[in-house]
């Protein structure tokens, strides 16, 4: 288990630029949000994006490999985003960022072993945190269990390896409104229901939802206040892109899109 205080290798960096190009990619004056791109449009989509003023909120890297995303429109603190980094090289970029005053927002990672490759978002902030990657199930109860003790929330993560070896990436970070949360992780698409129909009951709400390899859900639920949203899983390319066009005539937009395997999750709000 690796405790990051660090991040590994990569293929991208900041910049500035012209206009959107990449498949599926959907706008409000405020966000943007594309999918099922390449490694290369999603450099396009970095300095087209960063150039307009957008900062990434949510990312995915699945096999192919192929990214998901969505930017909102932001003027504030510095950051950076680095995509196709092998473990090691996330592991460098993490150590690289953190000595800079940077925490990790976001990681996402696809494929397995050497193999694997990671995308994340940094940004500039002070506070503490607590960032860890390629953790075994076991290990990721264990730094869940100490991230609470520290009165830390997770606000991210991710699964990839393999079906029968799940790894995890995630981020912790301050609760500091005290909201109660917890996690569920490789539930079955019925299982994931039933925990969402208990759940929504009793208050929560799906804050993150990643799709493991061979397709079950890991979710983060808060017992907090967020105004009307949805979430939908277990979604095809164009089954996403049909939710979109729907929600979007009723005012909503992805806050959070995740995939793997040519399947998505994703959370709308208003």
């Amino acid at each position: 288990m690796r405790i990051t205080r660090t991040l590994a290798i990569a293929a991208v960096a900041l910049a500035a630029a012209a206009t959107p190009t990449a498949a599926h990619a959907q706008a409000s004056s405020a966000s943007i949000a594309y999918h099922g791109i390449t490694s290369a449009q999603q450099v396009q989509k970095f300095h087209e994006l960063s150039g307009k003023g957008y900062v990434p909120v949510s990312l995915s890297i699945s096999s192919g490999p192929s990214y998901a995303g969505v930017w909102v429109k932001s003027s504030g603190a510095a950051w950076a985003m680095y995509q196709d980094m092998s473990s090691q090289g996330y592991q460098k970029r993490f150590d690289e960022y953190t000595a800079k005053g940077y925490q990790p927002t976001v990681v996402t990672a696809t494929g397995s072993g050497d193999a694997a490759r990671f995308a994340a978002v940094f940004v500039k902030k002070s506070g503490s945190f607590m960032a860890q990657h390629n953790m075994t199930t076991d290990q990721l109860i264990t730094a869940n269990l100490k991230a609470q003790a520290k009165g830390l929330m997770m606000t991210s993560i991710d699964v990839y390896g393999t079906d029968g070896a799940p790894t995890y990436a995630a981020i912790w970070t301050p609760n500091a409104s005290g909201v109660k949360w917890h996690l569920t992780y490789d539930l079955s698409s019925a299982d994931h229901e039933n925990a969402f129909k208990i759940r929504v009951s009793n208050g929560y709400r799906p804050a993150y939802v990643a799709v493991d390899p061979g397709g079950t859900f890991t979710t983060i639920w808060r017992n907090d206040k967020s105004g009307s949203w949805y979430e939908y899983t277990g979604m095809s390319s164009s089954g996403y892109q049909s939710r979109f066009d729907k929600l979007k005539t009723e005012g909503y937009f992805p806050v959070q899109v995740n995939s793997e395997d040519g399947k998505y999750a994703a959370i709308w709000t208003k």
